[in-house]
């Protein structure tokens, strides 16, 4: 059974760069998104996802080809999406051995068929790495491609648009500007000097947002502050990735490198003898220029409490003003967070606990999912929520406290498709009224990884491992 006719929506279609009506909601303020009922909601979730799969599903042949193995030709429930879902692995679903090789070719072929955009015209046997393909892309398309970690060993790639990039901005600075509950006008014109303890460029979600505060947020570029002015790349967090599941493995004498690989890792090796002087360095000059101001403070959960320690070992406390901001997310990414990680946090910052922002979210999804004060995390109206079944078949009722493993629709996604299934187990309640005042479903604080015994797909992110990592460099290269 053919899904639509391809015909209708065809792959050469201009891709459109302007907000759909759909769209538009990701730039409105949180207290306009969490004051929608439940019955509107699902109302406004199920046409809007309707809309998205007759635009989406004939473009993208992942999609087209999932729909019609499963004979779907029509949405006519919520949870008749759930067969169309990805997994979070097809984002990295490409075979090892091309990144290897250098068949970056093959690659454009992979990625060709997760988005609307058609990318067979794009000659890519020249690049000689990630980073170099990845920037013949966003030249000749309108991709604006973002990578995730790479701690499972592979990196995924998330084919936005500058659409879809400036949406997943936007929806963070309006949070910042107008937090749930604050006097509208308080913060309207918000511009803040930008703290952001890591790398200044590259394509990983922190370095994509500090340049978009950059010119959309701080007074003047220099006023954002990055632990260095170099590149993410995205080769050599492949490769990182790589050696780590290889070293918790025990074979690490198994990989073979390039010339131009061990160069680069040795010029790794070499950044991180340089970055204790290197962080110090930055402490010193952020409080020297910023102490008592009022400042951004953005960036993942286990780069800030690391940041955190190494200020508070410096004799840094109460570095800024009380009223400052922070916004953080993303769980330990490798780093065992101790319990009080948050007043640590707010030791060394000085900012008030209430004013940090923490959210849950993935790569994948545009919009994050900030937490209350109680700590639970809320799911805006344009994220379609699912609990599944552990192994992600079957989504589990819509009704009362549902435990399982995390799934959602994107309806922000206007140029690719949205619906992704996690690796993480979380409980929704779906009936209960928070008494933060926000409307709607949300995920209780408690969220973890379902473990490779379960599904197959666990992190290596044992902190013991990363700690290795080093070490394991040093003896690949034989140093």
């Amino acid at each position: 059974m053919a899904v639509i006719d391809e015909d209708v929506h065809p792959r050469s279609a201009e891709v459109s760069l302007v907000a759909d009506e759909i769209t538009r909601y990701g730039y409105r303020k949180p207290d306009e998104v969490f004051a929608i009922s439940r019955p509107d909601v699902e109302s406004f979730q199920l046409a809007a996802m309707r809309r998205r799969f007759e635009e989406l599903a004939p473009r993208i042949p992942a999609v087209r080809d999932q729909a019609h193995r499963h004979r779907i030709n029509r949405i006519g429930s919520l949870d008749d999406l759930v067969p169309l879902l990805f997994s979070h692995t097809v984002a990295k679903s490409y075979p090892m051995a091309l990144l290897e090789k250098g068949r970056f070719d093959l690659l454009t072929r992979w990625l060709d068929r997760l988005t609307p955009i058609d990318l067979s015209s794009i000659d890519a046997n020249q690049c000689d790495g990630i980073d170099a393909w990845l920037t013949l892309l966003e030249a000749r398309t309108p991709l604006k491609i973002f990578h995730t970690s790479g701690t499972s060993g592979k990196l995924s790639f998330i084919p936005r648009t500058r659409l879809e990039y400036e949406l997943w901005s936007e929806v963070r600075l309006t949070g910042i500007r107008f937090p749930f509950g604050a006097a509208e006008e308080s913060d309207a014109g918000l511009r803040l000097p930008v703290i952001c303890p890591t790398a200044r460029f590259g394509r990983y979600a922190a370095q994509r947002m500090i340049a978009y505060l950059a010119e959309h947020f701080a007074p003047a570029p220099n006023q954002v502050f990055t632990l260095n002015q170099g590149h993410l790349s995205a080769d050599l967090i492949s490769l990182s990735g790589r050696v780590r599941v290889a070293q918790a493995k025990g074979e690490v004498s198994r990989l073979k490198l390039s010339e131009a690989q061990r160069q680069a890792f040795r010029q790794h090796l070499a950044e991180l003898e340089r970055r204790p002087a290197e962080s110090a360095t930055f402490f010193k000059r952020i409080v020297a220029e910023l102490r008592g101001k009022r400042v951004l403070i953005i960036s993942a959960s286990s780069v800030l409490f690391q940041a955190a320690q190494e200020g508070l070992a410096l004799g840094i406390r109460g570095a800024f003003s009380p009223d400052s901001a922070g916004f953080t997310g993303g769980g330990g990414k490798g780093v065992s967070l101790p319990t009080n990680w948050r007043e640590l946090l707010g030791e060394f910052s000085g900012i008030a606990p209430l004013r940090w922002q923490s959210n849950y979210g993935m790569t994948e999804i545009t919009a994050p999912m900030p937490a209350c004060s109680l700590g639970r995390y809320h799911i805006p109206a344009y994220i379609v929520p699912f609990v599944l079944d552990p192994l992600g078949t079957s989504a589990l009722p819509r009704r009362g406290a549902q435990t399982g493993r995390f799934a959602a629709f994107d309806l922000l996604a206007q140029n690719l498709w949205g619906g992704v299934i996690s690796g993480d187990r979380v409980t929704i309640e779906w009936d209960d009224t928070c008494p933060c005042g926000r409307l709607g479903v949300y995920l209780q604080p408690e969220i973890e990884r379902y473990s490779e015994n379960v599904s197959g797909d666990d992190k290596v992110t044992c902190a013991s491992t990363v700690d290795n990592t080093d070490a394991a460099l040093q003896t690949l290269l034989g140093t």
